[in-house]
């Protein structure tokens, strides 16, 4: 949406005008007008006054709030678990953080589910927020997710200034046998947006997509020993408790240094400390950039694992590391990849 200053405003429209700087006070001064009479010219949303009276009370964690119930226009500001919920509340999506992939659209990691006309709300990478671009897009909702939240990595104050947030998370406490339990995370949210059947839906999907595939896994990957990590200019960082480790042990497969109670999540190794990798039998990682996999291909360490030297070793990206029914099920495609080495 191009935004245009329409000096012809009428006494109504400016009554109207002000009530929003009122309500959306974060760029000050002249600005704050300029901008509230940009968006004015855009004209109202219905979404916007529908929003108010009917909403919904949700809370996750320590985030409390009231949301609309049937929002009209939804902004996330990650790109990732956020756009993922958010796609499965069924929500139209107008803008999205666009974390990873600078040059593809939102959404474009779930096959099928790209949102082609959705414009970008922050750079690529970077934890700064256009609040221009996100009020320019007139939202009746903007979900983040929880550590964006907690951490305030986008400006919860001035985002919340233009629309009800929406604080989501991709897991709760750990179950036997799920490190990262986010069946029971998408539920307790979609409970509460009254949007359970939507959800059901989706872990129903992914739970076929398991069924169909864990013959194979088991098959070929049952009883090999898999790692979970991250390549970095310094060494390898260990995955212990994620959602990729949970759809492992979805297929039943089984996988090193696993520890659902570490709140770190993770460990890190230096190229000197490699060895301890020696019983993997498949690494699966994300290489935190092409420097960082450039470099630990050059580490005598990392040449002597019989895994390197066995040609199984499956790099992928940051997709997979968070997210819901969607990334899970995407996730058994990276597993099956894995078992057609064998």
């Amino acid at each position: 949406m191009t935004l245009v200053l329409d000096t012809q405003v009428t006494d109504f429209e400016w009554a109207q005008i002000v009530d929003r700087i009122s309500r959306r006070q974060f760029f000050g001064g002249a600005a704050g007008v300029a901008a509230a009479l940009a968006v004015s010219a855009c004209g109202t949303s219905d979404a916007e006054s529908e929003a108010v009276g009917d909403t919904i009370p949700y809370t996750w964690a320590e985030f409390s709030g009231d949301v609309p119930r049937s929002p009209k226009r939804v902004v996330v500001l990650d790109g990732r678990v956020d756009l993922e919920f958010a796609m499965m509340m069924d929500y139209p999506i107008v803008g999205s953080g666009n974390f990873w992939f600078p040059d593809e659209s939102a959404g474009f990691q779930f096959p099928g589910r790209a949102i082609e006309d959705a414009s970008f709300v922050n750079v690529a990478g970077d934890f700064s927020t256009n609040f221009e671009a996100v009020l320019g897009l007139d939202p009746d909702l903007i979900v983040m997710t929880h550590i964006g939240y907690s951490s305030d990595w986008y400006g919860n104050e001035r985002l919340a200034s233009i629309a009800p947030l929406l604080v989501v998370g991709d897991d709760i406490e750990p179950i036997a046998g799920h490190p990262v339990d986010w069946r029971g995370a998408l539920l307790a949210q979609a409970r509460q947006l009254d949007r359970v059947a939507i959800a059901e839906a989706s872990i129903a999907e992914y739970e076929r997509k398991l069924a169909e595939l864990r013959p194979l896994l088991q098959d070929k990957l049952g009883g090999k020993n898999l790692v979970f990590g991250v390549q970095t200019p310094t060494g390898f960082v260990v995955h212990q408790r994620n959602l990729r480790i949970s759809v492992a042990l979805d297929a039943g497969l089984d996988v090193l240094f696993r520890d659902d109670n570490n709140s770190e999540n993770s460990f890190e190794v230096s190229f000197e400390q490699l060895d301890v990798l020696a019983p993997a039998d498949v690494i699966i990682a994300q290489a935190r950039n092409q420097e960082a996999l450039d470099v630990i291909k050059t580490q005598p360490t990392w040449q002597r694992l019989p895994v390197v030297q066995a040609g199984n070793v499956i790099t992928t990206d940051a997709r997979y590391n968070q997210g819901f029914a969607l990334t899970s099920a995407i996730f058994l495609d990276v597993l099956a990849d894995a078992a057609g080495r064998f």
